[in-house]
């Protein structure tokens, strides 16, 4: 792995006021959306009752800074009861037409099994591959859209898991690291302890890189 690149990527924060967070549903005003994210222990976002339940991250993407971002952990804190057991967690690429309707589908990253406690839980992401994120734009509203023929394989650091570092992508092909950026992350709570099905949630962070 090249450690000397000119701008090297750094884990942050990717929740920014800019983010679009749609979720399923809200069991009344004071518990909304806003809470998630809020960094209060005292305010939390709980759902309506019946499943699935989801929350949507929409990344803002501009002239300026259109290749998405690489989420790398998912952080939660939910209420012991009300807990997500079965997450699935889809994302969507960044469209290769910025200004275009273009529209990927929904796709699996992973899934992730929330114990039912109180503490904060933290999930590692897979990098999203080259085969998941053609997958996703092959169903896009512009058929003519070239596919990325590089493999996971042919990346310098691919692992044995098909995850992939930011520097290398960078430094494998100019057009991989404009597909692997996405533009949406969506968690769907499939299951919860609580009997009604809702889902109560403190705290969200998600940590990753931005592509600029």
């Amino acid at each position: 792995m090249n450690k000397n690149l000119d701008n090297p990527l750094e884990m942050v924060s990717l929740i920014s006021p800019d983010t679009l967070i749609k979720v399923s549903s809200t069991l009344d005003k004071s518990v909304g959306k806003k809470n998630l994210i809020d960094g209060s222990p005292e305010t939390c976002w709980t759902s309506q009752q019946g499943l699935p339940q989801t929350i949507t991250l929409t990344f803002p993407l501009s002239s300026s800074s259109s290749r998405g971002v690489i989420p790398k952990t998912l952080s939660l804190t939910f209420q012991g009861g009300f807990v997500g057991r079965t997450c699935a967690i889809h994302f969507r690429p960044v469209p290769v037409h910025l200004d275009s309707s273009e529209k990927a589908t929904w796709t699996v990253l992973k899934y992730v099994y929330p114990e039912d406690v109180n503490r904060r839980q933290t999930f590692t992401l897979p990098t999203p591959t080259v085969t998941t994120v053609n997958s996703a734009l092959s169903s896009s509203s512009e058929p003519s859209t070239p596919p990325v023929t590089v493999g996971v394989s042919a990346l310098p650091s691919a692992s044995t898991d098909g995850d992939i570092e930011p520097e290398d992508i960078i430094n494998a092909h100019p057009t991989v690291e404009e597909r692997l950026g996405i533009s949406a992350l969506k968690l769907t709570f499939e299951t919860s302890s609580d009997f009604f099905g809702r889902v109560t949630i403190y705290d969200l962070e998600l940590k990753g890189y931005r592509l600029g």
